[in-house]
């Protein structure tokens, strides 16, 4: 017999990891357009979940399960934290990039007949569906899948800081439906034929 284990802890174990995501892609590196990207995938936790209805409320119950949540990082020159012509130009440049990627990946994984987008890193809604009410916070979102990133407060602002390049980022995020499988098939064949 086993003894001090009390009946409610598998009961709480089981509400403790529906509180976690889960890392299904780890941290993986490429280039695109001579832009550094990074991106891993999560499965998200119901409590991540919880407010995605009014996020995409183009996805049925079934598909909000199916979610998979992909921060995608691009390394930048210059200190993001900070406000000058030369860094609002390269956030511009980084945002076409990562649209130019992203449609290129949606496109791909739409065609296969499943689900994907992005957003829009300024606004917080879907770049190519219907967005709802509520604006996706990319900086507190990849925090929360993966705390291996740190956020720091500058005066209103959230400022996402990587492990390694710190807060010389840009950071915006895809969802998808398809399975991490088929995700990392299709990027690594979208990132050969532009290689």
């Amino acid at each position: 017999m086993v003894t001090g284990i009390t009946s409610s802890e598998p009961e709480q174990a089981v509400k403790d990891k529906a509180k976690l995501s889960t890392c299904l892609i780890q941290p993986t590196v490429f280039e695109f357009n001579d832009s550094t990207f990074e991106y891993s995938a999560y499965k998200p936790s119901s409590r991540f979940l919880r407010d995605f209805e009014t996020i995409f409320p183009c996805l049925n119950a079934k598909q909000r399960k199916q979610l998979l949540v992909v921060p995608i990082i691009q390394k930048c020159v210059y200190d993001m934290v900070g406000l000058s012509k030369d860094v609002n130009f390269e956030r511009d440049i980084k945002l076409e990039l990562f649209v130019q990627w992203g449609k290129k990946v949606v496109d791909r994984i739409k065609s296969i007949g499943m689900w994907a987008d992005i957003m829009d890193p300024a606004s917080g809604f879907p770049i190519f569906s219907e967005g709802g009410p509520s604006p996706y916070p990319d900086v507190q979102g990849t925090h929360m899948l993966a705390p291996r990133f740190d956020v720091q407060n500058v005066g209103c602002c959230h400022i996402l800081l990587h492990p390694k390049w710190h807060s010389h980022i840009y950071p915006s995020t895809l969802f998808t439906t398809a399975p991490a499988d088929v995700l990392e098939k299709v990027i690594n064949e979208i990132n050969e034929a532009d290689g």
